[in-house]
Order: C-alpha cells, then sequence, then structure tokens
C-alpha cells in the first residue's frame, strides 16, 4: 500500500509538471499575441522581437570600415561638436531628415505645422519610440535635448540664437517660437549636431541638462558595443530602433590614418569599405581600385564645390575685365579629365546641381576662352611692353599671389599649379603660396593676406543658404569673406526670410546670375565622393549628406 501510494503521488506529481508546462507554452502564446497587437503602436516592440530572432537564428553579419580618425565614441555627446559627426548621426536621430535635393522628411517628428509669420513651428511626434537604453523617446526627452545646448554661446546656427521658447504640449507634442521667420530652421534641425535627441539617462545626474555627459545614447539604428581610442569602434543594432532593422549585426569602425595604408587594407580584405567623409582615397589610387575584381568604386555627385576667392581689395581685381578673364582662362575640363582622373565634373557655378535651388538654368559659368581673356585685359588697359610675357598697366606687372593648403586637400597643389601656368598664358604671373591649415585659415578669415586663395563650399544641407551668409554677407565685426556686395546681401536676405517658395527660388535666381555677372569667385570643379566597397558588401547606396554618407540600415552581405 505504501508503495502503491508513493507510485501514486509521483503519478499526481507528474501530471502536475505536465499541466503546468501546457499552462506556461499557452501563457507564453498569450503574451506573445499581446505584444504582437501592440507592435502597431509601439515600433520598437517589433524591432526587439526581431533583434531577438535574428541574433539566435541568423549568423552575425558585419563589416570593416576605415576611418582616418578616432570615432571619440567617450565624447559623442548629441548636443556637442566632439567625436565623428559620421557615427553621430548613426547613434542619433534628429526630428527631421534630409533628403535628397535637400527635401526635409519626416524622422522622430512624424509630421509639423508652420505658423503664418514662419515663426512658430509645432512638431508631432512619432509614438512607442525608445531610446537604445529601453527608456521612452517623448516631448519631455526633445526639451531635454535642445536645453542641454540651446543657449550655449558656441552654438550660432539660427536654431538656437533665434529661439525664444521651447513648449511641451503634451507627450507628442513640442512648439519651437522664434523671433524671426527663418525657412532654413527644418534644414538646421536636420543637421549631425547638436540639434538630434539623446536620452536623459545618458548625463549624470540623470535628467539634469547641466548634468555630465556618460554615455551615447540615442534612438538610431545603431549603439556602441565596443571602443579603443584611436584603434576601433564597434557599433551594434540598437535593439530598440523604432525604423526598420538594419540587415548588418554590426560594423567595426577600424582607424587606418594613412591614405595608402586604407587602400592595402582594402585590397587585403582586412576593411570593407573606404573613402568619402570618413578618409578620402587618393585620386592615384583609383585605377588601382577599379583593376582590382575584388572591390567596386561607387561615385556619387557630390554637393561642394572647388573654387577660388578673389580679395576685393586687391585693386587689380576690383576691375571686372580682369575678373572675367581670370575665369575664361581656366580649362575645367583638363582638370577633371588630366588632374582628378575624371572624379569630378566642370564648375558651372558656385554650387553643382545637387544642391537645393541650383537649376539647369541659374546654374552656369564662364567657358574656356583664352583669346577673349587676353582681349578682356587690353580693354582693361593692360598690355605687355617688354616682352617678357607678363602684361602691365602704368608701369606695373599684373602680378598676384595665390595662396592655398595641401594637408587636407593634396590635389589642390596640382590644381593650383595647372591654373598657375593657364594664368601665365593670357599674361598673369601667379605666385604660388603653399601654407600649413592654420596659416591658411588664418590668412582667409583674419589677415586676407592673399590676392587669391583656393577653397571649397560648404556640404548638403549647408548649402546654400548658410555658407552664402557665412562667406558672401557682412556681419556686425567685418565686411564678407568672399565679395563685398551690398545688393547681393540683400538679395541673400530675402532668400532665407521669405516663407514663399517662388519667391525663394527668384532670389537665388538672382543670386546666382549677380554672382555670375559680377564675376565674383572662379569657379574650379565640382568634386565627386567616392568610395571603394568590397565585392561582398551587398545593398549599398550613397546617402544624400556627408554625415551619412551611405544608407547603412540597406548594406549586407552577399554569398562569399
Amino acid at each position: 500500500m505504501r508503495r502503491n501510494s508513493k507510485t501514486s503521488r509521483l503519478l499526481t506529481k507528474s501530471l502536475f509538471l505536465m499541466l503546468l508546462t501546457v499552462f506556461m507554452v499557452i501563457s507564453g502564446c498569450s503574451n506573445s499575441s499581446n505584444n504582437s497587437s501592440t507592435s502597431a503602436v509601439s515600433p520598437n516592440t517589433n524591432a526587439a522581437n526581431n533583434e531577438a530572432v535574428q541574433s539566435t537564428d541568423a549568423p552575425d553579419k558585419v563589416i570593416t570600415v576605415a576611418l582616418s580618425a578616432d570615432a571619440g565614441i567617450d565624447q559623442l555627446d548629441a548636443g556637442a561638436y566632439k567625436g565623428s559627426m559620421n557615427v553621430h548621426a548613426m547613434i542619433y536621430d534628429g526630428l527631421v531628415e534630409y533628403g535628397e535635393k535637400g527635401e526635409l522628411m519626416p524622422a522622430l517628428a512624424e509630421s509639423w505645422d508652420i505658423s503664418a509669420d514662419g515663426k512658430t513651428y509645432t512638431f508631432h511626434l512619432q509614438q512607442g519610440v525608445k531610446f537604445s537604453d529601453g527608456t521612452d523617446f517623448n516631448a519631455a526627452a526633445v526639451k531635454f535635448s535642445f536645453e542641454r545646448w540651446i543657449k550655449d554661446p558656441a552654438n550660432s546656427i539660427n536654431v538656437a540664437t533665434a529661439m525664444q521658447s521651447l513648449d511641451v504640449v503634451d507627450e507628442h507634442t513640442i512648439t519651437m517660437t522664434f523671433n524671426k521667420a527663418y525657412y532654413p530652421f527644418l534644414t538646421e534641425l536636420s543637421f549631425a549636431r547638436p540639434v538630434r535627441m539623446i536620452s536623459p539617462s545618458a548625463v549624470e545626474p540623470a535628467g539634469d541638462v547641466t548634468g555630465k555627459f556618460i554615455k551615447a545614447i540615442g534612438t538610431g539604428a545603431w549603439m556602441a558595443e565596443s571602443y579603443k581610442t584611436d584603434q576601433e569602434a564597434v557599433l551594434v543594432r540598437n535593439p530598440y530602433y523604432w525604423g526598420e532593422q538594419p540587415k548588418l549585426s554590426k560594423i567595426i569602425l577600424k582607424v587606418i590614418p594613412d591614405p595608402q595604408s586604407r587602400v592595402l587594407a582594402l585590397q587585403s580584405g582586412n576593411v570593407d569599405i573606404a573613402g568619402g567623409q570618413f578618409g578620402k582615397i587618393p585620386v592615384e589610387s583609383v585605377p588601382v581600385i577599379v583593376s582590382d575584381s575584388s572591390l567596386n568604386l561607387e561615385k556619387a555627385s557630390g554637393t561642394n564645390s572647388i573654387f577660388m576667392i578673389f580679395n576685393y581689395n586687391t585693386p587689380a581685381l576690383q576691375d571686372l575685365n580682369v575678373r572675367k578673364a581670370i575665369n575664361l582662362a581656366i580649362n575645367k575640363k583638363s582638370i577633371v579629365q588630366d588632374l582628378m582622373n575624371g572624379i569630378g565634373s566642370e564648375a558651372k557655378g558656385l554650387f553643382p546641381l545637387t544642391v537645393p535651388y541650383v537649376t539647369d538654368t541659374n546654374n552656369t559659368w564662364y567657358g574656356f576662352e583664352p583669346e577673349e581673356a587676353k582681349q578682356l585685359l587690353a580693354d582693361a588697359g593692360y598690355s605687355d611692353s617688354n616682352g617678357d610675357g607678363i602684361v602691365e598697366k602704368n608701369g606695373a606687372p599684373l602680378e598676384l599671389d595665390f595662396v592655398l593648403q595641401q594637408a587636407e586637400f593634396p590635389e589642390w597643389k596640382s590644381i593650383s599649379e595647372l591654373l598657375q601656368s593657364e594664368l601665365k598664358e593670357i599674361g598673369i604671373q601667379v605666385n604660388l603660396q603653399v601654407l600649413e591649415p592654420n596659416a591658411y585659415y588664418d590668412a582667409l578669415w583674419t589677415t586676407k593676406a592673399y590676392d587669391m586663395i583656393m577653397y571649397r563650399t560648404y556640404d548638403d544641407a549647408y548649402n546654400p543658404h548658410s555658407f552664402l551668409q557665412s562667406l558672401f554677407h557682412k556681419t556686425a565685426e567685418a565686411p564678407a569673406v568672399v565679395w563685398s556686395d551690398a545688393s547681393l546681401e540683400s538679395l541673400i536676405d530675402t532668400a532665407v526670410g521669405t516663407t514663399d517658395l517662388q519667391e525663394r527660388q527668384t532670389s537665388y535666381d538672382s543670386i546666382f546670375a549677380k554672382l555670375y555677372q559680377q564675376a565674383m569667385f572662379a569657379a574650379i570643379y565640382f568634386p565627386d565622393d567616392i568610395m571603394a566597397v568590397n565585392t561582398r558588401v551587398t545593398g549599398f547606396k550613397p546617402g544624400y549628406t556627408t554625415f551619412t554618407p551611405i544608407f547603412w540600415n540597406q548594406l549586407d552581405i552577399g554569398e562569399e
């Protein structure tokens, strides 16, 4: 009987365990069903589930990207300007996103309203979004993110200097009120920094707008897994990401400062992607990459240009005919084909067609007409009276100092030497002065110790408005850097201040026409952005900005 009683208890216990197991399975299914039903409201839940499935069922998909400098993960505060801007944009999202040719698209703000006077913006936020640490993204987090930097004097963007108030309406609505109408407010909100959203738990004490930055915690598709200063940073998928999960599971950012070493790392397979904003590929290495069957050379039309600034204080350059003659003496096609291996295109104005408000009709410039250039110099009163090949006026030879640097832009040296030769052909003596970067920027911005100087426009979201304001418009302290012209400055003011799209386009048309008519600079070439990509990497698509040069979430690994 005792033995039968024990057996009965064992059977009862077994039956209980079986029923308990069934109950747990049913309960698990019920929980799973609940998660599915809320995923439409809370995208991050679905993303977390996807991450769990991918991490257990699929092999890791890892690529390595070469960087020319340290990513600075330990300094990657969303409200600061330290660390890699490219990595910044991978970890942090903004309210809006900069699209093709400047189209502003929803990001963390699913929509927005602008008041009739152009001074108040109301943002309606995405719901169900979480930061990479699992904390909620909401209007309070937006307010926290902005208040950490908005009053910092170091931030000169208009979103900072013109903001009067920042008000939380409800959990998913926030308004920003400014003291003036300025259409690029939205464009500035697409910048990689300092306008992107960071979790209140990323500082210590948590939620304190004056707290110390501790860790990069954003809502972006990627988050930092590990970091070794000046060696590498490893990014992995954010399990709470509110958008479509990346196909890759990990991106290794390897620091390789030397350009030739980056090319060798590509050829050996130690890195999968190099070039562009991560560290330029030398022009002379392009044929090597093109001939390597394991690599693809990816080219995309850039959003900046290389041009020559005239010093309007130089007497000879105050003559329009001289400025036109310099433009007509430049063989831009030769620069692109012979010096740049076809990487780029002839400049036809200050900005390429990839920049907003630049069109086929307003994008025009001077061609290569050296004989016409010589005639213009003659019309300006210059002639070669002593037969030395250099024209003079009132006994003074036409001699100009041309300043450049090559530490950041090594190709500028060969371009400048070609320009020197071409200007000599029309009778202008050009003296090249190669300066180290600090001295170069001091000459450009402070001393103006040059007659002509090589420079580049800004990129993507900063064009055309920000560049025109920075270099073609006076400030309270100083006249315009590139060319001082009151009527041009008035046109710029109209363009950035109007809320009417057609009036804005008309103003930009007039700006570009005036730049051309007065030959306020010399156009040289429009560079292409180039990257080398291992053929095992699929889904490569160039981004629309320098801070997001690749659509990272579309990258994948093909069969090897």
